[in-house]
């Protein structure tokens, strides 16, 4: 890296993170309830004021046999059934904090990508 690159502060910083790796971390904040449900990734673009913006649904399938008390048991990670909008607002903001942004989604023959942008102030607070 040059010398020369230290003279400048980033405004923003993009990280790139592949649908599994997102499920791996769903995974991981649902706990042991994580085998009563089967994780799915996706996508969708909605319009907004300031243009496209990419809203990443994550939707948790019950598996066969799910009782009541499971169901509780998944709503109390903070997690819902029915809302995959939400799950994907959740993974995202406790992965990136509250003022990330999702600017695409890439689609190739490895899967989903997520390019997620973060401003490069809270990237340091992250960081230190």
């Amino acid at each position: 890296m040059s010398h020369y690159l230290k003279r400048f502060d980033p405004v923003e910083v993009r990280y790139l993170i592949d649908a599994e790796e997102i499920q791996e971390i769903t995974a991981e904040m649902l706990g042991e309830v994580a085998s009563l449900v089967n994780i799915y990734i996706s996508y969708e673009y909605t319009a907004a004021s300031e243009g496209n913006l990419v809203r990443p649904m994550i939707t948790l399938e019950e598996t066969e046999g799910l009782t009541e008390e499971n169901r509780n048991s998944i709503l109390s990670t903070g997690f819902n059934l029915d809302a995959p909008f939400d799950n994907g607002d959740e993974i995202f903001r406790t992965v990136f904090g509250d003022s990330h942004v999702v600017i695409a989604a890439t689609e190739d023959e490895d899967g989903v990508f997520f390019t997620v942008e973060i401003p490069y102030e809270n990237f340091k607070t992250l960081h230190s």
